[in-house]
């Protein structure tokens, strides 16, 4: 095995614990991996990180319906939305130019950046929804859906904090809620990306998604996602906030640069 794919694999780790103990979205993690220190092209980075992306929602997903925590009528509101701009945004990663995209993914970083500047420290029990599911529905399924799509995030930056200011559902079932939304949002993306003809060879490719890198990222990031659960509730939600701001702020500055070198 080449240096290369150890890296990747060890990335996984990295994205495991990024996602289990500061709840940050593998796909903002895996982008600049695979782009700036691979050199893969930002269209396959996009499709190889939402493939990664569905493996790991599925799993957690599994884990949250067996717990009955996960909400499939909200699910499925959402998903009505988010299917048609998912597929939207994969088609636009076939047709917009490289640059393009990745001015998109620094804006869309910079966004979560500033979010997680502002995020309060306490979350506190919000009244009973009052708020209608459709319309909220509507708002969140579409922005993560295109989200997720050109970015190849899984939309989560967008879907928690718009699931907790809209108050359609407690609190406890947000984060099962998400990625349930995330899974089906990766899944709608990737259609258009396989469809595309394969721009490099691989041990084993689906049009521009490199699916053993995904599997890589995937295998490296299931042990530490395990540990990450069991001990992230110890961790206090200012000290959370402080390493996710630097870890945003260290991917918002390497892709500014790549994006500015390739000028």
């Amino acid at each position: 095995m080449s240096i290369e794919l150890i890296l990747t694999f060890v990335g996984g780790g990295l994205v495991g614990l990024l996602s289990s103990v500061l709840g940050l979205g593998g796909g903002i993690v895996i982008v600049p991996l695979l782009t700036v220190v691979f050199e893969m092209a930002h269209a396959e980075a996009i499709a190889t990180s939402l493939m990664t992306i569905a493996f790991i929602t599925m799993l957690n997903t599994y884990r949250f319906q067996k717990k009955k925590m996960i909400n499939w009528r909200m699910v499925l509101v959402i998903i009505v939305f988010s299917a048609v701009s998912s597929f939207a945004g994969g088609y636009l990663v076939t047709i917009l130019n490289e640059r393009l995209l990745l001015l998109f993914f620094i804006l869309f970083v910079f966004y979560v950046f500033i979010q997680t500047l502002f995020l309060k420290h306490r979350l506190t029990e919000p009244d009973s929804p009052r708020h209608s599911p459709w319309f909220w529905g509507a708002i969140i399924g579409s922005f993560s859906g295109i989200i997720s799509g050109t970015t190849g995030v899984g939309g989560g930056a967008i879907i928690t904090p718009l699931l907790f200011k809209s108050r359609v559902e407690i609190p406890a079932r947000v984060v099962p809620i998400t990625n349930a939304v995330m899974l089906m949002n990766a899944f709608f993306a990737l259609i258009p990306l396989a469809c595309q003809p394969a721009t490099q060879s691989g041990f084993l490719t689906l049009g521009l998604i490199h699916i053993d890198r995904a599997l890589l990222i995937f295998a490296g990031a299931i042990p530490v996602s395990f540990w990450g659960t069991h001990h992230q509730g110890h961790i206090s939600v200012k000290t959370k906030k402080i390493f996710i701001a630097l870890v945003l702020l260290i991917i918002l500055v390497r892709m500014t640069y790549k994006f500015f070198v390739s000028a």
